[in-house]
């Protein structure tokens, strides 16, 4: 439900990646070159083409390992700061606003259900929003019958999808290739043996 509630990644204004340390900065140049050298074979057809495309995945891996691993070193260093200070003082609050903008916060206000509470949380909008679709899509036929569809005389095959079929697209994935929209690990999947396609063939 929070993959369609709206919100806000990095923070704007002048504090914006404060976290952005030397080691970002390496893993960044690095990512780059190696982009650069993986388009050029590309371009140029050159017989490394599959090396420099793995080199390339490797830098691009590496890169969001450091800015992860940047990220959590800064919060868990203001996080100590925080705890040295005493609460309520004006260092506690700035610190405490320095946390609070390494996290995403909801674009969208609080919305009002039906019955007049308030909902605040991603998935309460969206089960909101989902309702109120749901209820806006409803039409009033009253007692009118379904219309009745001729027969067209034909019928489509049976589609099925066996075992083989499935571990003979397991076997040709690109284990390097990055994930799609669904976060699958195209390497978990190439993996699979034979036992796991029965499975497979359910989705």
């Amino acid at each position: 439900m929070e993959y369609y509630i709206p919100h806000s990644d990095v923070p704007v204004g002048s504090s914006a990646r404060l976290w952005f340390n030397a080691d970002c900065a390496e893993a960044e140049k690095r990512k780059h070159s190696a982009f650069l050298s993986w388009v050029d074979a590309r371009d140029r057809k050159a017989p490394d083409l599959s090396s420099k495309k793995r080199a390339f995945n490797h830098a691009a891996k590496s890169y969001k390992k450091a800015l992860r691993k940047a990220r959590f070193d800064r919060i868990s260093h203001i996080g100590q700061k925080l705890s040295a200070q005493p609460s309520g003082s004006r260092a506690f609050w700035s610190l405490a606003k320095s946390v609070e903008a390494n996290f995403c916060r909801p674009t969208l206000p609080p919305l009002v259900r039906p019955d007049g509470t308030l909902t605040h949380t991603a998935r309460e909008k969206a089960g909101l929003f989902a309702s109120l679709f749901a209820h806006n899509s409803r039409l009033d036929t009253g007692s009118a019958t379904p219309p009745t569809l001729p027969h067209c005389g034909t019928s489509m095959p049976e589609v099925r999808i066996r075992n083989k079929e499935v571990l003979r697209a397991l076997c040709r994935l690109d284990v390097n290739k990055a994930s799609g929209p669904d976060e699958s690990i195209n390497s978990l999947f190439a993996g699979e043996d034979e036992s796991l396609c029965p499975d497979t063939t359910d989705y």
